[in-house]
């Protein structure tokens, strides 16, 4: 077997970083229907993405070690079966605890496979190259925010919603497949010998006590936390609020992607021209300043068409964001890429499901107090989610400069 081209191994790795968001993504346009069957509230259905994120991010927690010590497919197998099994026990959900306890272990099992996605692209490049991988990676992934909710729209309409796991069931055990067959091992049992292994907690420590690591980490994870309150929300947002439909709901969402897509190209080329660094603070500034005008907008009782273009640029902003940050994380560490990539994914997805139940809380809390509900809960936690992204790169991640001799 041939080994893949770089663009080969970006679609190949794309497919599985695909499951996540085809997973949180998917079955968003269901929700109502979700909810009516389960007889709950949206709201109740809303908190299975925050369950998601939790086990997501448990999962890399799990999953990046091993990888670094077993191999990177053995874990992609591993993960991949047990989503695939969990998708299937999805679709005969009859209660909300059901669900949540599902998707927890389904989102593990996901964790425990896309996890080896970053890490096997700092097997095999390292620096400017390694962001530019990861661009390409992140701009064909981006097709499954972009049609899942299509598809969510799609298989309501004409199905049941667990038409929807079903669905997640097979595109997993069909990646399973085509990446067992297609990709390398970039981890073998001879390199992984050469290597006196620390242990795990070791491993995290090292990680963890980085100071300009943990800069691009905060970065990265509150700059995520952020789109993650969006995603939360956005039923609540375009559904409720703004009484949009479920067909149409899908387009305004898909919007945010293509928007993403597009940064993620102009990323690609920025990295000729300019330093990684850069470009990743040039993409937190545009998303603080999208969500300074969202918190204006919540208060001036903004239509949909101002609310959807800072959505837009909200969200597209990681476009310039994810890849760099990841890649100056993962330069630090090219003998334990597998726990640098679990430290990244845990801290994002689980400071994603926090702030996705803080703005839950915030919008409860606001309705006790008003009786009404409206955007500005979620505007300000993606406002916060922003700043704190920004000053965390701008005090852990500055290089210290050297003493100027008297």
């Amino acid at each position: 077997m041939s080994a893949p081209s770089i663009r080969s191994l970006a679609v190949l790795l794309a497919m599985l970083t695909a499951v996540a968001p085809f997973a949180v993504d998917m079955y968003l346009p269901a929700m109502q229907t979700m909810a009516k069957d389960l007889s709950v509230p949206i709201h109740y259905v809303e908190i299975s993405i925050s369950t998601f994120l939790f086990g997501f991010a448990l999962g890399q927690l799990i999953g990046g070690p091993l990888s670094d010590r077993l191999g990177r497919k053995p874990m992609i197998a591993l993960g991949l079966i047990l989503f695939s099994i969990t998708s299937l026990m999805l679709t005969q959900t009859e209660s909300i605890n059901q669900l949540l306890v599902l998707r927890a272990l389904q989102a593990i099992g996901g964790g425990i496979a896309t996890v080896n996605s970053s890490a096997m692209i700092r097997d095999l490049f390292a620096g400017d190259d390694m962001a530019k991988v990861l661009s390409m990676v992140a701009i064909v992934m981006m097709s499954a925010p972009l049609v899942a909710p299509m598809l969510g729209a799609l298989v309501v309409k004409f199905f049941d919603w667990q038409t929807i796991f079903l669905s997640l069931a097979i595109y997993s055990l069909l990646v399973m497949l085509l990446l067992l067959w297609r990709l390398p091992e970039t981890n073998p049992r001879s390199k992984r010998s050469e290597l006196k292994r620390p242990s795990l907690w070791q491993s995290y420590k090292r990680v963890l006590m980085h100071r300009q690591a943990m800069g691009y980490i905060v970065a990265i994870s509150f700059a995520f936390s952020g789109m993650f309150v969006f995603i939360t929300s956005s039923a609540f947002t375009y559904m409720e609020y703004f009484s949009v439909s479920v067909q149409l709901f899908p387009f305004l969402f898909g919007a945010n992607v293509l928007v993403m897509m597009l940064m993620n190209r102009i990323n690609v080329w920025a990295l000729n021209h300019y330093s990684s660094k850069s470009i990743l603070t040039t993409g937190l500034l545009m998303q603080l300043s999208c969500g300074i005008g969202l918190v204006i907008a919540s208060y001036a009782q903004a239509d949909l068409y101002l609310i959807v273009p800072l959505n837009m640029l909200f969200v597209g902003s990681l476009g310039l964001i994810a890849a760099n940050a990841t890649a100056g994380t993962l330069n630090f560490f090219p003998d334990i890429s597998g726990t640098a990539t679990a430290v990244i994914g845990v801290t994002e997805f689980t400071l994603g499901a926090l702030v996705g139940l803080l703005w839950s809380y915030l919008h409860d809390l606001q309705f006790i107090a008003t009786q009404q509900h409206t955007l500005s809960p979620m505007a300000w936690v993606m406002t916060a989610c922003a700043l704190i992204g920004l000053i965390g790169l701008k005090v852990l991640a500055r290089t210290k400069q050297p003493a100027t001799p008297l």
